[in-house]
């Protein structure tokens, strides 16, 4: 079954219209065989036309840019060509450049990765434990990641974010989702704070020393960390999110988000960073090596993420990567640094699978096969089998697969239909009493009975998905939830209601958000990958309840009654 996200959307573009350069090749030292370079372009043709966005590319091999090119525009309204010169918000691949100033300033004995982050940003509250500055780099830190954050504080996405609200949500944090050090999970909370930690050991803003510090010194001149939403950064290009019939809408962006992302930079410029990584002229060969070594949990685990940089593996060979995704824009970074190689992948839309394509382009320049899919069940279903529909009526209803993703089983006339969350229905195909494959997905789906006949629960994938009990649905049930919810932390109230006979909340954009029971005393949202668990008090009565998300736990919000107007 497909995972898709939409990506936040917001009301002011910062880019002006590209300037019409026209597409660019540079002569890079070292043959370039014309033929990988055709093959290259062949990847991208379904972006490269006048009414498609696109990417730029920039390939650097031996110690050379080999290839850099544009596909697709950055501006579909005035038709302007994306060049290696367009410069494109890069997301979360700003965290190695963060990465970098603080594995420089470690270096100048500035910083140190055992300091407590509340020795620079006193502000951070005092969860009992210190959170360091290595635990900011290798995301162990237990802070809330701000993008599920802000969004459960009802902040509207589509406005401005800037790096002081970011702080404050840290401020106004009650507790951490874990102790520091105890597991690894993604926060992007983390490098916005060692970019205010840069800016606070350094006396410049961190906009201004990664300016003298990493890009002048490079010649990155056409690279810069935004720190103002409102700002017009020159001939950058816009963002896109695919609609129908192939079509995009834009998707614009009034992020400032330093340290974590907010990071525009040309593939031009990108080709400067990258090479800087074997000639380390910025940051010195020491500064680089440490931002490979992975981080290590309290127990001694080993955490694959450096300073800013996903630690992998490509053929056998060290790979260092990361990805980035915001609004309209996905990139893409790897290097492998035994063959001397590092491909770079700016985007402008939605739908490109950075990624995928990198990691194509790799295979293509150091004649590497591509790397085999794992084993899947086949395209076409098993030979059916006669079964009687008499008995497919326990397995209809709703099956939880995982947070906010939801399988529902109904019927049509002598046909199962089986519906993933925000997807279509599809067809299943009996090939046992209790096997049916879904073509659609690839695979079967196993219904498993107790001894009683009632079925409990679904194998799809290795995922066994309890069936949720529709009797936990009804109003009277549903009644006990209703009400009004405070959050400490957020400063906000949240409204639960009964809408369409589900639990919900009415977002601000007039959208509902619906729940289903889960669990005992446990919701699940349909489609968002939120959970609420409600806590009960020696009367029964419901009192809290906890909100999570995937980098987001346990919120808590408070049952309260508010003046009727």
């Amino acid at each position: 079954m497909r995972r898709q996200m939409t990506a936040p959307r917001s009301n002011t573009s910062r880019c002006l219209a590209a300037s019409a350069l026209g597409i660019c090749l540079l002569a890079a030292a070292g043959d370039v065989r014309a033929r990988d370079t055709a093959k290259v372009d062949q990847l991208f043709a379904q972006w490269d036309r006048a009414d498609s966005p696109g990417a730029a590319v920039v390939i650097v091999k031996d110690g050379a840019v080999v290839y850099q090119h544009g596909y697709g525009y950055a501006n579909l309204e005035h038709r302007i060509p994306i060049t290696p010169k367009t410069p494109f918000d890069v997301a979360s691949v700003a965290k190695q450049f963060t990465g970098l100033s603080v594995a420089m300033l470690v270096q100048q004995g500035k910083l140190s990765p055992d300091d407590d982050i509340r020795k620079y940003l006193p502000d951070v509250p005092d969860f009992g434990k210190p959170i360091t500055i290595g635990n900011l780099l290798h995301h162990t830190s237990g802070l809330r990641d701000w993008p599920e954050t802000l969004r459960f504080s009802g902040l509207d996405m589509k406005g401005p974010i800037t790096l002081d609200m970011i702080l404050e949500m840290v401020r106004r944090q009650r507790e951490l989702d874990f102790a520091p050090g105890e597991e690894h999970q993604y926060s992007n909370t983390g490098y916005n704070l060692l970019a205010a930690a840069v800016a606070k050991v350094t006396g410049q803003s961190f906009r201004a020393w990664t300016d003298a510090n990493l890009f002048q010194p490079l010649g990155m001149k056409h690279t810069l960390v935004c720190d103002n939403p409102a700002e017009v950064v020159a001939n950058c290009a816009d963002s896109y999110a695919p609609r129908d019939q192939g079509k995009f809408h834009r998707v614009d962006s009034q992020l400032s988000a330093q340290g974590s992302s907010s990071l525009f930079i040309t593939a031009e410029d990108m080709g400067r960073w990258l090479l800087n990584f074997e000639t380390a002229r910025v940051g010195g060969k020491a500064a680089i090596e440490m931002m490979h070594q992975p981080g290590k949990l309290n127990g001694g685990a080993k955490v694959d993420y450096g300073f800013g940089v996903g630690l992998g593996d490509y053929h056998g060979s060290p790979m260092i990567s990361h990805g980035g995704s915001w609004a309209g824009y996905r990139s893409y970074v790897m290097r492998v640094p035994e063959k001397r190689f590092a491909v770079a992948i700016l985007s402008n839309a939605g739908n490109m699978d950075t990624h995928g394509l990198a990691v194509k382009i790799a295979d293509l320049y150091l004649g590497n096969s591509p790397a085999k899919p794992p084993a899947q069940s086949p395209a076409k279903p098993p030979a059916a089998v006669k079964a009687d529909p008499a008995t497919w009526d326990a397995f209809l209803g709703t099956y939880r697969l995982r947070p906010g993703w939801l399988l529902t089983i109904t019927r049509e006339g002598d046909q199962l239909m089986a519906q993933a969350t925000r997807e279509d229905k599809f067809k299943m195909t009996p090939i046992s009493d209790t096997n049916f494959f879904v073509e659609a997905y690839g695979a079967a789906v196993e219904f498993v009975r107790e001894n009683s006949g009632e079925v409990t629960h679904l194998l799809y994938r290795g995922i066994n998905a309890p069936k949720l009990n529709p009797s936990d649905s009804t109003p009277a049930r549903l009644a006990a939830y209703v009400g009004d919810y405070w959050s400490e932390e957020l400063q906000i109230v949240a409204h639960l209601e009964i809408h369409d006979g589900k639990l919900a909340n009415r977002q601000r954009s007039g959208t509902w958000l619906h729940f289903l029971p889960s669990g005992a005393d446990r919701f699940d949202a349909e489609g968002m990958g939120i959970v609420l668990e409600f806590t009960r008090n020696p009367a029964s009565e419901v009192t809290e309840v906890k909100a999570s998300a995937s980098r987001v736990r346990h919120i808590r919000y408070t049952r309260v009654t508010l003046p009727k107007s």
